[in-house]
């Protein structure tokens, strides 16, 4: 399992793509994307010793 800090890396590589984007569908995976990844990262440091696919979760709905 990767460290959180890994995970905000790529959070931010995401966020930095998505601002030299200008198609709306690539801004919201782009978007979405940085959000799984700040969340796995939270989760590490939350103690979290499992990452589960969000596919496999119930459906819930991001704020931010």
């Amino acid at each position: 399992m990767q460290s959180a800090a890994y995970y905000r890396e790529h959070a931010a590589r995401a966020r930095r793509l998505r601002n030299s984007i200008v198609t709306p569908d690539m801004v919201a995976t782009l978007d979405r994307l940085a959000r799984d990844y700040e969340d796995i990262a939270i989760d590490l440091e939350r103690g979290a010793i499992e990452i589960i696919h969000p596919e496999r979760l119930p459906q819930r709905k991001h704020t931010g």
